[in-house]
């Protein structure tokens, strides 16, 4: 059996800033996750902010303040989810005055298939983030594709170590939850829909990520071609152009819009103009729709 290894960074970090700055469209999704991880780990605040305003109490903050440490990110492909989710402990850092460590768990998190490996593995890399949050002050546990761990026990093809693992996920979810560790989990996954509801009626906050509409690309290509002429004159041209049928994601038009620009621009060996984007954006098209539950 393979031994089970968590990728660490830990924050702040500088160049993690610059990515986490760089995710410009998806605002909302980061403010609001930014304060869902401050009052799970820092629930003082959330009680001085209650005897502040509220002195008799306030029957509504209690669901917050007993609320599971988990957080499920959802949606569309190349929206930046997993950006977002290995990204946050940088600001989270500043913003709770703690050095916080993000733990990603591996792409074989399942192992071998052996009997109890699943169970086993996911037992381990709790064991390993809750021990890792305590040393270094606050920590975030990534699970990406966490459909692979999480499952519905309905569904036909969950077998019994699929339901098993599944299980200890729930177990050490709830676990963590009654010791009050400096630890959230985040649950990245495309497919919301095949989560065992057990663990989808867990989450505290659950953010659901789309292809980004108008005034989201207005953004995204403000700051992709800060420095490119009249760009803020004619930036409703590129957004008007990246309409369609089907939506680009995210990544569409940082990752291949922006390379195919530059590589236009440098074999030109020409500026990068208005003109010349408008023109490579003709000539892509956007990555497929995922089918919802697919």
């Amino acid at each position: 059996m393979n031994e089970l290894r968590l990728l660490e960074t830990i924050h702040p970090d500088k160049d993690v800033d610059a990515t986490y700055n760089r995710l410009v469209g998806i605002d909302e999704h980061k403010q609001c996750l930014l304060d869902e991880l401050v009052a799970q780990l820092r629930p003082e605040r959330l009680t001085a902010w209650i005897k502040k305003y509220h002195p008799s109490g306030l029957a509504l903050a209690q669901r917050w303040q007993h609320s599971t440490p988990l957080v499920l990110l959802s949606g569309e492909v190349g929206c930046g989810k997993t950006a977002l989710a290995g990204s946050i402990g940088t600001p989270l850092a500043r913003e709770i005055d703690r050095r916080v460590v993000t733990m990603e768990t591996p792409s074989d998190l399942r192992g071998w298939g052996h009997v109890g490996e699943l169970s086993a593995r996911v037992t381990e890399a709790f064991a390993q983030a809750r021990r890792r949050s305590k040393d270094i002050g606050a920590g975030l546990l990534v699970i990406d594709e966490a459909d692979d761990v999480a499952t519905a026990r309905a569904q036909n093809q969950a077998h019994h170590e699929d339901r098993a693992g599944l299980n200890v996920l729930i177990k050490q979810v709830d676990q963590l939850a009654r010791a009050k560790d400096p630890l959230v989990v985040l649950l990245i996954t495309n497919r919301h829909l095949v989560l065992d509801p057990a663990v989808r009626r867990r989450a505290a906050l659950h953010l659901v990520f789309k292809r980004p509409d108008a005034r989201a690309r207005e953004a995204v290509f403000t700051a992709m071609f800060d420095g490119v002429t009249d760009i803020r004159g004619r930036v409703q041209d590129i957004v008007a152009a990246s309409a369609g049928t089907v939506p680009f994601s995210f990544s569409d038009l940082t990752d291949r819009l922006g390379r195919a620009v530059l590589r236009a621009a440098h074999h030109r060996d020409v500026p990068v103009t208005i003109d010349l984007v408008l023109a490579c954006i003709a000539n892509i098209e956007p990555s497929p729709l995922m089918e919802d539950g697919a």
